[in-house]
C-alpha cells in the first residue's frame, strides 16, 4: 500500500510538472502562430500602429498612405500659424511659402516599420506595437525660404512702427535720386526663421510670438553709393544695337533709357542686393516706328541645277528678319555695361518665305534622269522659233502624279511672242511661209528633243505624234512635232518625286534635261526594222499660171513605211519590262499643179 501511495503521488508531481512546462510553451506558440498570421496576412500593408501627425497609416497599402499623406499635406498647407509680433497679430499660410511634403518618402519608410533587421528584431517590434503606443513618423517637409524672408520683411514693415530701414535707390525720368539708410526696431530674422521653421511643422499650429530687437540696417551708405553709381553708369549715354551682317544699327537715347531703368531692392539676399532691370515698355515704343527699316525681305529657297555638271543643290530659303521687341531690354542692358556701350540688335524670324528650304527639299530632286540633243543649221528664222519655245519652258516643274501639256504650258505661238514664220509641214506639204501655221515653225525640232528626254527618264507618255514624212536629223520613230492646239507633247510624272525641265542651246543645237528621282530605272530605246511601205501618193491642184496641157512638179514627194519603237525600262531589283509604240510614216505628197481647165476637160485644143 505504500508503494502505491507512493507512486501515485510521484505521478501527480509528474503530471503538475509538465503542465507548467507546457503552458508557458503553449502561450509562446500561440503567440508566434499569431505573429506569423499577422506577417502573411498583412504583406502589402503598413504594420504596426504607425502614425503621421493624426493620420493613422497601419494596415494601408503604400498606395491608400500616399493619399492619405497627400490629404495631411492639403490639410497643413491650408491652416494658418497664428504670428505675433510686437502686439500685432498675422497669419501665416504654409501654402503661401510653397509648403509641401514629402509623402513618398514618409509612404515608404512607413512600409519598413516592422520589416527591418533580423526575425527576433522584426518579433520585438511587433510585441511593443502589440502592447505600447506606435512608431510615431517624423513629417519631412520644404518651404521657399526666400519667399518666407519676404513675409517676415512685410510683418516688419507692418507691424513695426519703426523698422529699420535699408536704404532706396530709385530712378526719376532718368535722374538718381537716393535715401539713406536708418536703424530701427526691427524682428530678429534668424529666430524668426527658426521658429517658423519649427511651426510649419506642427500640426497643432501653435501661436508663434517673434522676438524683436534694435537692429541696425542691413545695408550702408556705401552700399547705397555704390548703387547709385551703378545706376549712372548705366545711363552714362546713348546705347547702340547693330547688325553687322545686315549692316543696320538702332541707337537708343540716354532719354528712352531714362524712362526704361527701374531698380529694385531685393530684402530676400542677406544682405539685401539691389536689381537693375528694364521696363520694355519704353523700348519697344521707340522701336515702333523704326521697325519697318530694320527689318529685311525673306528669302526663297533655290533649286540650283548645273546644266554643264548635272549637279542640283539646294539655296537654303530664310524667313523675314525683324528686331525682336522681346529681347530688347536683355540687349540694352549688355550694350549699357559694355565698355562701348553697344551690343548686337536682336532679331527673330518673321514672314516665311513663298518657297521654304523645306518645300524644295520635299520636291525630292536628286540628278538628271533624262536629256536629249538634237542638231540644227545655224541661223535660219526656225531657230528663233526653237529658242524662243526652249526658254518658254526651261524650269518647269511638274508634281507626282501630275500630268503636263507642252501646248497648255508655253501657248500659242504668235508674233507678239516674238515668234516668227518658218517652213512647215502642213496636210503633207513642206509649206512656207503664207498660213498662220508656220508661225512658230521648227518648234517640233525642240518637241521632239524634250520628248526624247521624256522618254530616256522613264516618264509615262500620255500624248505625241511623230511627223508624216521621217527627218534624218530626228531618231526614226523617236520623234514628235506640234501644232495648235493639237498635235501636242504630254506626259505624266509617274515618279514619287518633283521633275523639272531645264533647256540649253547653242546656235546649231538644241539640248532638254529632265531632273528628278526616278528611283534608278535604266532606260533602253530599241526600234524594229521598216515594213509595210506604202507608195508615193500623187495630189494635183489648180493653177492658172500653168499652161494647159503642162504640168508643173512642185513637191516630188515620198513613199511611207511602219516602225516600231520600244523601250525597255529595268528596275533597281532587276525587273524588266517593254513598251512599245507603232509609226507609219506616210510621207509627202508628190504635187503636182495643173491649169484648171484640165479639171474638167474645159481646155482649147492645141493648134496644129
Amino acid at each position: 500500500a505504500a508503494v502505491a501511495s507512493a507512486i501515485c503521488l510521484m505521478s501527480k508531481t509528474l503530471r503538475i510538472a509538465l503542465i507548467c512546462l507546457l503552458v508557458p510553451v503553449g502561450l509562446a506558440l500561440m503567440v508566434g502562430i499569431v505573429f506569423a498570421s499577422d506577417r502573411l496576412t498583412r504583406g502589402g500593408e503598413i504594420l504596426g500602429r504607425v502614425t503621421a501627425a493624426d493620420v493613422e497609416l497601419g494596415g494601408l497599402s503604400e498606395g491608400d498612405a500616399l493619399a492619405a499623406l497627400r490629404n495631411l499635406e492639403d490639410r497643413l498647407a491650408a491652416s494658418p500659424i497664428p504670428v505675433t509680433v510686437a502686439g500685432h497679430y498675422f497669419s501665416l499660410y504654409p501654402a503661401d511659402v510653397g509648403f509641401q511634403i514629402d509623402e513618398a518618402t514618409m509612404a515608404a519608410e512607413a512600409m519598413v516599420q516592422g520589416r527591418e533587421g533580423h526575425l527576433g528584431t522584426q518579433f520585438g517590434w511587433w510585441m511593443t506595437h502589440f502592447t505600447g503606443d506606435g512608431t510615431r513618423l517624423e513629417i519631412p517637409y520644404d518651404y521657399d525660404e526666400a519667399a518666407l524672408a519676404a513675409v517676415v520683411a512685410d510683418w516688419e514693415a507692418t507691424g513695426l512702427a519703426d523698422p529699420p530701414f535699408p536704404g532706396e535707390v530709385t530712378i526719376t525720368d532718368g535722374a538718381v535720386e537716393v535715401s539713406y539708410p536708418t536703424p530701427g526696431v526691427g524682428i530678429d530674422r534668424a529666430e524668426a526663421t527658426r521658429l517658423l521653421d519649427a511651426a510649419l511643422g506642427d500640426p497643432d499650429r501653435n501661436e508663434v510670438a517673434l522676438p524683436t530687437s534694435r537692429l541696425e540696417p542691413p545695408l550702408t551708405d556705401t552700399d547705397i553709393d555704390a548703387a547709385a553709381a551703378e545706376a549712372q553708369r548705366l545711363l552714362a549715354g546713348d546705347v547702340t544695337l547693330f547688325s553687322g551682317q545686315l549692316d543696320l544699327r538702332l541707337v537708343i537715347p540716354a532719354s528712352v533709357l531714362g524712362r526704361s531703368l527701374t531698380v529694385t531692392r531685393d530684402d530676400t539676399t542677406s544682405p539685401p542686393s539691389f536689381i537693375f532691370t528694364w521696363d520694355p515698355a519704353p523700348l519697344r515704343s521707340y522701336l515702333a516706328p523704326r521697325r519697318a527699316a530694320l527689318t529685311t525681305d525673306p528669302v526663297d529657297a533655290e533649286l540650283l541645277i548645273d546644266v554643264t555638271t548635272d549637279e542640283v543643290t539646294i539655296k537654303p530659303g530664310r524667313s523675314a528678319q525683324e528686331p525682336d521687341p522681346e529681347a530688347l531690354a536683355a540687349r540694352v542692358d549688355q550694350a549699357a555695361r559694355s565698355g562701348i556701350r553697344a551690343a548686337s540688335l536682336p532679331y527673330r524670324d518673321g514672314a516665311e518665305p513663298d518657297e521654304t528650304t523645306a518645300e524644295i527639299e520635299a520636291l525630292g530632286v536628286t540628278g538628271l534622269i533624262g536629256e536629249f540633243t538634237t542638231p540644227h543649221h545655224c541661223c535660219e528664222p526656225r531657230v528663233t522659233n526653237i529658242h524662243l519655245i526652249a526658254d518658254a519652258t526651261d524650269g518647269a516643274i511638274v508634281m507626282p502624279g501630275e500630268t503636263w501639256s507642252l501646248n497648255e504650258h508655253v501657248g500659242q505661238r504668235t508674233t507678239e511672242k516674238g515668234y516668227v514664220r518658218a517652213p512647215a509641214i502642213i496636210a503633207g506639204e513642206l509649206a512656207c511661209c503664207d498660213s498662220p501655221i508656220n508661225i512658230g515653225g521648227g518648234t517640233s525640232q525642240f518637241t521632239t528633243t524634250l520628248y526624247n528626254a521624256i522618254f530616256f527618264a522613264g516618264l509615262e507618255d500620255v500624248s505625241h505624234t511623230p511627223h508624216s514624212e521621217w527627218i534624218s536629223r530626228y531618231p526614226e520613230g523617236r520623234e514628235a512635232t506640234l501644232g495648235w492646239p493639237v498635235p501636242d507633247l504630254v506626259f505624266r510624272n509617274n515618279t514619287e518625286h518633283a521633275v523639272i525641265i531645264k533647256t540649253l542651246y547653242t546656235d546649231t543645237s538644241v539640248t532638254a534635261k529632265i531632273y528628278g528621282d526616278n528611283g534608278g530605272l535604266q532606260v533602253e530605246a530599241g526600234l524594229s526594222g521598216r515594213y509595210n511601205y506604202t507608195g508615193i501618193v500623187t495630189r494635183y491642184l489648180r493653177n492658172a499660171a500653168v499652161p494647159p496641157g503642162e504640168e508643173r512638179v512642185t513637191q516630188s514627194g515620198s513613199g511611207g513605211w511602219s516602225v516600231d519603237v520600244y523601250r525597255y525600262i529595268t528596275y533597281p531589283d532587276g525587273r524588266q519590262t517593254t513598251e512599245e509604240w507603232t509609226w507609219h510614216y506616210s510621207g509627202l505628197y508628190r504635187i503636182i499643179e495643173r491649169h484648171p481647165c484640165m479639171f474638167n476637160n474645159s481646155c482649147p485644143d492645141p493648134e496644129p
